[in-house]
């Protein structure tokens, strides 16, 4: 048997059909009280969803993330956070979603909190990517892993159906 270490990261990952019942709680352990909501413009409605139901606890809803994290994007997204006073993010979506607040994150070190709608994968890892001027630049950083994962596979439901019968 070969020696090894495993260096785990540190995220809390909570999963389980109707998981999102915990986001509150989820919300409060990490010490957070407004949270900015981040969606792709086609999960707009679903974000919208979250923002009803988290009512006060919602410093804005920023529906404008995109595939390849456009630098002007995040530096909006980031620029809305400062503005409301955003002491979180929620990122509900897949990787574009989740690669935007890990952009915020970045450059504010606010906590993430992801709601990942599809397998995309990379709210598990320290991996960070933005576009500028046509040229992704990826980079490694713990600052920009969601601090919370939650898995609720009622929101991913419609996705699997598409593709894990192919």
């Amino acid at each position: 048997m070969r020696d090894f270490v495993f260096h785990a990261q540190p995220s809390r990952v909570v999963f389980g059909v109707g998981s999102l019942r915990y986001l509150e709680r989820e919300i409060d352990l990490l010490g957070a009280h407004r949270a900015l909501v981040l969606s792709t413009p086609e999960q707009q409605a679903q974000a919208q969803q979250l923002v009803d139901r988290l009512g006060s606890r919602v410093a804005g809803l920023f529906p404008r993330a995109a595939m390849h994290v456009p630098v002007e994007t995040a530096r909006d997204a980031r620029d809305e956070a400062r503005r409301l006073g955003a002491d979180c993010a929620i990122a509900i979506g897949g990787g574009s979603t989740t690669g935007l607040g890990k952009a915020i994150a970045m450059e504010t070190a606010l906590p993430i909190l992801a709601i990942p709608t599809t397998y995309a994968g990379s709210e598990m890892t320290p991996i960070y990517g933005v576009t500028e001027a046509g040229l992704k630049k990826t980079g490694r950083d713990p600052r920009v892993l969601p601090r919370t994962v939650i898995y609720d596979p009622e929101l991913t439901i419609q996705f699997a159906d598409r593709t894990e019968c192919d």
